[in-house]
This record gives structure tokens, C-alpha cells and sequence, in this order.
């Protein structure tokens, strides 16, 4: 299991210390407010420190940490480590506000997620990224589309690397049926699907029109499952819209997609029967 390293990029490392700095906050019983005063800093900013959106210069770490009591030697070395980690420029060629996500892709154990009528990005044929990224800009920079192509296959390196990434995908039926790029290119796509699905480390299913209503409706989301430096996990959902991401903390706001997606893959085809009807599918493409 991969631990926190210089490797893994300022992106995690910003979320990892942010997430210190709360629990340090939390463990001596004060607010964003009482911090926000010992800065002299407004409380969207002491916000922002915590949710990785921004990060503390090394004076402001070392005080917050007296402030909040953290007078461990090995913990206090740790943290200035990851604080180091996240002010260095992130090396990511991706817009600011997915850039957070890459990183913690790239740093991902294990990642769980729903997708209403889109192939993940990970599980793409270069042509799919191609007709998608010229579905949302209809003019696009082709030097645009292919930095995107590359960093796609950058990024899908994960699943068949070392220590490979798990990845359990549940789509819904539109995802497969919905034909990206025209039948030449929507037929390669679901070839790719299946001979990613035959992989150990990734299991592909799909939700059936038939299922009816279900619990996610409407709702495409990821949820990630990082290592934490003391062999722990976290996690954290991610949820994106055309030109922005949200991440989803809060412990019991996670279990509960955690719970909505378990729900799903109970309710989806298993993977023969998903194997089954992405054949029919293909075999309607030609």
C-alpha cells in the first residue's frame, strides 16, 4: 500500500494537511473561529487551509501547531513534512480545480463510482475522450484535446501497474447504450470495457433500465480511499459538475454514499450478466 511521499504530489498533500490541522483543531476543542482570531486571518481562510484549497506558510504551520498543542517531536516533524509537500508548485497539467482530484487519483487505494451516461475516464478508448472533449467545447484547441488524451493514458497507467489500483465502476445502462463518437468508436469502447472488466483489480457492472428507481438518480459521484501515513484509510467522495468539483468529508456524509453505492452494485447485473449485455450491445453496433 503506497504511503505519503514527495510522489505524491502537492495536490494530497495539501488535503493531508488540511485534514491534520482539523483534527488538531478538533482534538483541543476549538473552532475555526478561535484560529481564524490566532491568524488574525478571516474564517474562509482557515476554511480553505482545512479543505486543501489552500495552503499555510511555514511560520503559520509551525504556530497553529503550538497553538493546537501539537508538541509531539516525530507528529510535528510529519506535519511540517506534508506542509512542505503541498507548497511546492504541483507539476499536474490540468485545470486548477480538477487538479486536487488527479492527486488524489494517482494516490487512490481503492476508488468506487457511479456514472449516469459516461464511460470513466480511467475506462476510455482514446476516441471516446476525443468525441467527449469535442462534445463539451465544440471548438476545441485540438492541442487541447490531445494534452487530455495523453493525460488520460498518464492516468489509466494505474490500473495496470504495480500495486494497481482497485476500481469498482457501476453504470448505468444510458453509459453503454449512448453511442460517444459514433458506432465505429462506441463498439471499441465496449470491447475496452470488457477486457478491463476480465482485470482482478476492476470490476465493472451495469444498472439495467429495468431497476427502476434507485437511490443515486440524477447523481454521478467517486468515492476515494486513500493511505494515511499511520496505515489508516480515509475517505473522501468527489462529486463534478462542467467547470467545478466538490469533495465530500464529512464521515457520515461518506458512509452514506458508501452505503447508496453498495446499494447499487446489489442492484446491478453481476459481472456475467454485465458481460452478457454488453455483448448484445456490441452486437447492436454493427
Amino acid at each position: 500500500m503506497p504511503r505519503m511521499t514527495q510522489a505524491a504530489g502537492p495536490t494530497v498533500a495539501r488535503l493531508r494537511l488540511g485534514r491534520e490541522l482539523r483534527r488538531a483543531r478538533e482534538a483541543a476543542q476549538l473552532s475555526r473561529e478561535d484560529v481564524a482570531a490566532f491568524l488574525e486571518r478571516d474564517i474562509s481562510t482557515v476554511s480553505k487551509m482545512e479543505t486543501g484549497k489552500m495552503t499555510a506558510s511555514h511560520a503559520e504551520t509551525m504556530a497553529l501547531l503550538s497553538y493546537l498543542g501539537v508538541t509531539d517531536r516525530a507528529t510535528t516533524e510529519r506535519i511540517l513534512g506534508i506542509a512542505r509537500e503541498a507548497r511546492k508548485r504541483s507539476r499536474d497539467r490540468v485545470p486548477d480545480w480538477a487538479r486536487t482530484f488527479v492527486g488524489l487519483e494517482a494516490e487512490a487505494a481503492e476508488i468506487r463510482g457511479f456514472e449516469i451516461d459516461l464511460v470513466p475516464g480511467l475506462l476510455q478508448v482514446e476516441e471516446y475522450t476525443r468525441a467527449v472533449a469535442t462534445a463539451v467545447e465544440p471548438s476545441p484547441d485540438p492541442s487541447d484535446v490531445e494534452r487530455l488524451v495523453q493525460i488520460r493514458r498518464e492516468r489509466q497507467a494505474r490500473l495496470t501497474g504495480d500495486n494497481p489500483l482497485r476500481l469498482s465502476v457501476v453504470l448505468d445502462e444510458a453509459a453503454i447504450r449512448r453511442v460517444v463518437g459514433g458506432p465505429d468508436v462506441m463498439r471499441g469502447q465496449l470491447q475496452r470495457l470488457q477486457d478491463l472488466a476480465d482485470l482482478p483489480n476492476i470490476s465493472v457492472q451495469v444498472l439495467p433500465y429495468g431497476v427502476g428507481a434507485h437511490p443515486a438518480m440524477g447523481t454521478s459521484f467517486r468515492v476515494l480511499r486513500l493511505p494515511e501515513p499511520d496505515e489508516r484509510h480515509s475517505q473522501v467522495v468527489y462529486l463534478e459538475d462542467l467547470w467545478s468539483a466538490d469533495y465530500v468529508e464529512n464521515a457520515a456524509q461518506v458512509a452514506a454514499y458508501v452505503q447508496v453505492f453498495d446499494k447499487l452494485r446489489s442492484v446491478a447485473l453481476d459481472p456475467a450478466g454485465t458481460a452478457s449485455m454488453i455483448q448484445k450491445v456490441t452486437g447492436d453496433r454493427r
